[in-house]
């Protein structure tokens, strides 16, 4: 009886430690045929990324729709090949932006950063579009999950990134116009790949 008990306190004391589960990739059975089928599943590997991107092209395409049908269905299947174009590239940028602020790290406290801080600036432009992206994607999963969605506005949900997107564009033209000559050509020599960035 005792064994029983011991055997007992460990199962007990395993069911309160909550499972972990991994997400989980699904790889299609089979190549697709088909320029469709091919964005479809492009579509589908990177939805995660789709969550932490900045501009959600579905949803200004929906938001078309709501305004004109007919024309939302139209430019729908633009809308279905910008995305494909979009995701592949986001990924790409993304990785090549968290790769450039490692490897220029020396430029965040270089003689120029105070003046045109431009690697804090390059890590606001990777970090605030993302963020803002991920939350937009919880907001809207949550609007699903309490069955609201179609109660909120589209623009609620399609128009804050993109406005953070022209506010951080005009940012970067206030900061190039006010570098001086000297840290311009500091950082075209040294750290090329944050002011591409």
């Amino acid at each position: 009886a005792m064994a029983t008990t011991q055997d007992k306190k460990p199962e007990e004391e395993q069911s309160f430690i909550p499972k972990v589960e991994l997400p989980k990739l699904e790889i299609p059975d089979k190549m697709p045929e088909s320029f469709d089928e091919g964005s479809a599943m492009v579509v589908k590997l990177l939805a995660p990324v789709e969550e932490i991107a900045p501009f959600k092209l579905g949803q200004i395409q929906k938001l078309i729709e709501d305004i004109h049908e007919e024309t939302g269905k139209a430019v729908a299947p633009f809308f279905a090949t910008m995305q494909v174009i979009f995701l592949l590239a986001f990924t790409g940028y993304f990785v090549w932006g968290i790769v450039a602020l490692c490897l220029d790290s020396p430029a965040m406290d270089c003689p120029c950063a105070e003046e045109s801080w431009v690697w804090l600036y390059a890590l606001l432009v990777i970090v605030i579009p993302t963020f803002l992206g991920t939350i937009m994607g919880c907001i809207k999963a949550a609007l699903a999950m309490a069955k609201v969605e179609d109660s909120v506005p589209a623009p609620l949900i399609s128009l804050p990134p993109p406005v953070t997107m022209v506010t951080l564009a005009i940012l970067g033209i206030i900061l190039w116009a006010g570098m001086s000559e000297s840290c311009a050509t500091f950082y075209e020599t040294t750290h090329m790949q944050l002011l591409v960035l």
